[in-house]
C-alpha cells in the first residue's frame, strides 16, 4: 500500500536518503535576472527510497535547471524522467518566501544525482 504525500515538507521523513524519482516535466521558468536560477517544474512525482522502500507521491516539485544540466541532459517538456536523487533540507531566505511569510523556515527538496540507467 502506497502512502500519499502531497507537500514538500513531508520529505523530512526521507532527509539524507537516496531516492529514485519519477516525474513528468510540466513547465520551464526563466529567472528575470539570473540564468543560474532558471527552474524546471516536475509533476506527479513518485519518490521511492533505495534500495527498497515504500513509494511516496508528491504533486509537484521545482528543480533548478542547472542540476539537470550537470547530469548531462536537460529533459524536454512533457517528458517523463526517472533519476536518482538525494533528499536535503534548506532554509528559505528571500524572494517570494518573505511575501508568503515563510522567511527562515525549513523546506525540503531533492537534488538529482544521476539518471537511471
Amino acid at each position: 500500500m502506497n502512502s500519499v504525500i502531497r507537500r514538500r515538507e513531508d520529505l523530512r521523513l526521507l532527509e539524507g536518503t537516496e531516492v529514485i524519482v519519477s516525474g513528468r516535466v510540466k513547465e520551464f521558468r526563466r529567472h528575470e535576472k539570473r540564468r543560474d536560477l532558471d527552474t524546471v517544474l516536475l509533476v506527479n512525482l513518485i519518490v521511492t527510497p533505495t534500495p527498497i522502500g515504500e513509494s511516496l507521491f508528491i504533486e509537484h516539485l521545482w528543480f533548478l535547471r542547472r542540476q539537470f544540466k550537470k547530469l548531462g541532459r536537460i529533459p524536454e517538456q512533457s517528458e517523463r524522467i526517472v533519476f536518482y536523487g538525494s533528499v536535503y533540507s534548506y532554509r528559505r531566505l528571500g524572494g517570494r518566501s518573505i511575501d508568503r511569510g515563510l522567511f527562515n523556515s525549513t523546506d525540503y527538496g531533492i537534488k538529482p544525482v544521476r539518471y537511471e540507467d
